[in-house]
């Protein structure tokens, strides 16, 4: 009975990792690329340039009910007095043709309390806006 359950165990593994394999890693040269957008939409903002904004947009985008208005909305507030300085502390997780950045809205002060979610995706060989939203606040660990 144990011999057949570590067989099967093995089978298993065996299985997995192949499938893994089977997956093709993302090029590394899409990392830059993405940077260059981030930097890119992050001066749209700054200059509230709506078709420098759309110009990095996906037509999906749309599908979200987002364009350019809503997007400096989101950044400068409903008031539209929000000290914006710059995207910052930006993490990138993507993949063949999904990317997702997780980044800080920051102010004049350097406050790092409106995390961000930008979507994009690779269309046309461009990577393309595809949605925002808000982040969520990454707690540091308490154990550093």
């Amino acid at each position: 009975m144990r011999k057949s359950s570590l067989s099967c165990l093995m089978l298993v593994l065996i299985v997995l990792i192949m499938a893994g394999c089977g997956q093709k890693t993302p090029s590394r040269d899409h990392i830059p690329i993405l940077r260059q957008r981030v930097f890119q939409l992050q001066e749209a903002i700054r200059e509230r340039n709506r078709a420098a904004i759309d110009s990095l947009s996906s037509l999906r985008i749309l599908s979200a009910n987002q364009d350019s208005d809503s997007l400096l909305r989101f950044v400068y507030g409903p008031d539209d007095d929000y000290p914006f300085d710059r995207l910052g502390d930006y993490e990138i997780f993507y993949t063949q043709n999904r990317a997702q950045i997780d980044c800080y809205i920051i102010d004049s002060t350097g406050s790092k309390d409106r995390p961000l979610r930008v979507n994009f995706i690779y269309e046309h060989d461009l990577w393309l806006l595809e949605r925002f939203e808000p982040g969520k606040v990454q707690e540091e660990s308490v154990s550093r």
